[in-house]
């Protein structure tokens, strides 16, 4: 349908997203005022450009014969291993909270949690007291790469439908979608409370994006965007405090978003420094998703002395960078490889 065409400044609003998530979980989670307080809609932002992403890679060689069982190979090998270092590292900072008294659960809830997790299934623990109260127990960003994951699968779902009907498909996801955070009030998918809401919260992201793919003919005929403006506009809508307004995100999760996508898949890079740029963003984006929450905990229970905020931020932040970036090096990239038998592939779609 399509030739072969890579989206680099995907990959950069991607890797743009994932810091702006790491930002607002470690000033969250150090009792400041959260930075970037709308960042939960990175996670709308990461489905519906994951649709769009996976769509353009295999929507045709699925047509043309490549099996679902290859296809969903190709997604575990490449969410996998980091998914699974992530909570890996998460089990280790529990166990060092659990060795300082510093968490509310108890040593069988944290193991039960990582023997269902370690499945991409759920953990609905009781609420305790000082709990969020998260499905992914030792690592509470993995919720959406549950919902990843059966994003993955239906879309397979999706790949004979004409146009109509896939606009339908999702016009009904984005209802349900409304309907649970009138419900919720709420963000919706992360926790035992509302985790029902994330379905049709990652069913509309997701199909969007699909969407987008459907449309590209009649989209690359749309001007592009200058690339600073696009970013611009996505630090904004991630900076703009009306977090807790419902209104504001559903507006946004509905129509900015998607947006965004359409915007940045008409951007066409040619500056050789910015392409290396926003491929790295996009390299070391879902490593920095996965692993950035349990080396905040595993910093914070090693280290006890009080420490200036923004001394200890940046501390904490380099930190987590450089070891994001040794893993997944030295582990991911070789271990897809080892397990796709070929070469390192670096930058594969998310």
């Amino acid at each position: 349908m399509h030739k072969c065409h890579r989206f680099e400044f995907l990959d950069g609003l991607r890797g743009i997203a994932a810091l702006v998530v790491v930002v607002f979980h470690f000033t969250e989670q150090y009792g400041h005022t959260a930075y970037f307080s709308s960042a939960p809609l990175a996670v709308d932002l990461f489905f519906c450009l994951s649709g769009f992403v996976i769509a353009w890679s295999y929507c045709q060689r699925l047509l043309e014969g490549m099996s679902y069982l290859e296809y969903l190979k190709r997604r575990i090998i490449r969410l996998y291993p980091m998914f699974l270092m992530g909570l890996s590292l998460g089990l280790i900072s529990y166990l060092v909270k659990l060795y300082f008294g510093n968490t509310p659960y108890t040593p069988t809830q944290i193991i039960e949690s990582n023997l269902f997790n370690i499945f991409y299934l759920p953990y609905f623990v009781n609420a305790v007291p000082g709990s969020i109260n998260g499905i992914f127990l030792t690592n509470p960003p993995a919720w959406s790469l549950f919902f990843e994951v059966i994003a993955n699968g239906l879309f397979l779902f999706t790949i004979r439908l004409s146009k109509i009907k896939l606009i339908v498909f999702t016009a009904l996801f984005a209802i349900f979608f409304m309907i649970e955070v009138y419900v919720f009030r709420d963000w919706v998918g992360w926790s035992t409370v509302n985790f029902v809401g994330g379905f049709p919260r990652t069913g509309f992201n997701f199909m969007f994006g699909v969407l987008i793919y459907k449309f590209y003919d009649d989209i690359n005929r749309l001007p592009a965007i200058h690339p600073l403006l696009i970013v611009f506009a996505l630090l904004l809508m991630f900076l703009l405090p009306f977090h807790k307004s419902v209104v504001y995100w559903l507006f946004c999760s509905l129509f900015v978003v998607p947006l965004f996508v359409i915007a940045a898949v008409l951007v066409d890079i040619k500056t050789p420094f910015i392409k290396k740029l926003v491929l790295f963003l996009g390299w070391i984006s879902y490593p920095l998703y996965c692993l950035h929450n349990p080396i905040l905990n595993i910093y914070k229970g090693y280290t006890t002395t009080p420490v200036h905020f923004y001394q200890e931020i940046g501390i904490v932040f380099v930190v987590t960078l450089t070891v994001t970036y040794l893993i997944a090096k030295f582990y991911d990239d070789p271990m897809r490889a080892w397990l796709s038998r070929t070469k390192p592939a670096g930058t594969n779609a998310l």
